[in-house]
């Protein structure tokens, strides 16, 4: 009930020149029309309209008939797109259990609050507006690294009427880490592991004794239940994928063995030197979720001491896209380390466009931060590209959206208006 009572005491707020507005199911049809419109999925269309209707994308195009008695946003001048796809953030969630390294059954969604406090009880500020302001409407939530196995991810978006509203696939991913602390210095004494070796075994027995569970279940199903192993039989059975967060060499080549060992769908998370790897990533259809082009260390780890850790390069993202690999930009929202602020995908849009000085063109880095990542989540049946059909998440900029002097005017989500700015 306490998500509940946050939302409807969130209804509105002003603050700097914006307003947030939670939204109830859409009740008008809007028409955003006059804008270049970017679906993500084809050209650009010039003067385009896109209508939203119950929620749902009703129609896109520069031909389209407006229903009687909807709204017309007059976007003539300006650019319309999906709602920014974050792929990987630990923002609203407790970010790990610190009695256990190994915690498959945790939910992220049990501790998710985007309005009140959010990071181990930690206080925060009413974090919904920071994405939103950016066109951030949908993120995945999932616990940090802190933990060699720390639990279940979720895909939800950054507004809602209630709780349930807001879930758009849970569980979504199981989370892993492997690599370098700081994870000793996060870990209370006598809690291991404490090196890679311990890690990557700690790993492969609990998937080993999650088959064993499966087994025994699948002989006996009335044998006691445990709710890790039930969470990590979704993995190996593959109805979620598992999302190994590595960033060296080394580690990555441990997450690409485990994954074939036991037949699992594979996200890498992080992967500074996943362009050491694509044509395996590409033979075997493995995706990738980079941190931020200008803050790579999304692992929170410490400066690297180790000869195999490849630097951080912010070529990466395009070495990847051009290998072929399916690649995604996210805020990882803890990337400037464990003792410093997290990256804020309010600032998605701006740090993604740096990729453009690195070989990326406009469109691949759109994509990147659109529809590929609600690819890599399980998700773009309903968010990522502006189709009819899909959720009616869609942001109205001043300008084209790369552009460091371009602001998110209005932000739509399910059809209803959940941010606007005023106009300089």
């Amino acid at each position: 009930m306490k998500y509940l009572r946050y939302l409807l005491v969130a209804s509105v707020v002003a603050m700097f020149g914006f307003e947030l507005v939670v939204p109830a199911q859409q009740q008008q049809p809007v028409a955003i029309k006059g804008g270049t419109v970017l679906t993500m999925t084809g050209p650009p269309i010039e003067n385009g309209t896109v209508v939203i209707s119950g929620g749902k994308i009703l129609a896109v195009g520069a031909n389209v008939q407006i229903p009687s008695g909807a709204e017309v946003v007059d976007a003539t001048g300006k650019y319309v797109m999906p709602g920014i796809v974050d792929a990987r953030t630990t923002i609203y969630v407790d970010l790990n259990e610190a009695s256990d390294p190994m915690t498959p059954q945790l939910r992220a969604i049990e501790s998710f609050n985007p309005f009140g406090t959010f990071g181990q009880g930690r206080p925060g500020p009413l974090r919904l507006t920071e994405p939103l302001s950016g066109g951030v409407t949908t993120i995945y939530v999932g616990p940090a690294e802190s933990a060699v196995v720390g639990g279940l991810g979720a895909v939800v978006k950054t507004a809602g009427p209630n709780l349930e509203s807001l879930i758009v696939r849970e569980p979504a991913g199981m989370n892993v880490a492997l690599g370098e602390p700081p994870k000793k210095a996060a870990r209370p004494k006598n809690r291991g592991p404490y090196t890679r070796m311990a890690e990557v075994a700690m790993t492969r027995q609990i998937l080993v004794k999650a088959q064993e569970y499966e087994r025994t279940h699948k002989e006996n199903p009335s044998a006691p239940r445990d709710l890790g192993m039930e969470a990590l039989g979704k993995v190996l059975r593959r109805e979620m994928p598992v999302r190994i967060q590595v960033n060296s060499a080394g580690d990555i080549r441990s997450a690409l063995s485990l994954a074939k060992e036991f037949g699992l769908d594979l996200i890498i998370d992080g992967g500074n030197a996943a362009a050491e790897y694509t044509t395996e990533l590409v033979a075997r259809k493995i995706a990738v979720v980079i941190g931020q082009i200008t803050n790579p260390y999304v692992s929170n780890e410490e400066i690297p001491d180790r000869t195999d850790y490849i630097h951080p390069d912010e070529r990466t993202a395009a070495k990847l896209t051009g290998a072929g690999v399916k690649m995604a930009i996210a805020s990882f929202s803890r990337a400037f380390g464990p003792l410093a602020p997290g990256g804020d995908a309010k600032w998605m849009l701006i740090d993604a466009a740096v990729a453009g000085g690195y070989g990326m063109t406009d469109d691949q880095i759109l994509r990147a931060i659109t529809v590929i990542p609600a690819e890599i989540l399980g998700v773009s049946d309903r968010v990522g590209s502006i189709a009819q059909g899909k959720d009616g998440d869609v942001i109205v900029l001043d300008g084209p959206p790369l552009s460091i002097k371009t602001w998110v005017q209005r932000v739509y989500i399910n059809g209803e208006l959940v941010h606007s700015r005023s106009s300089n």
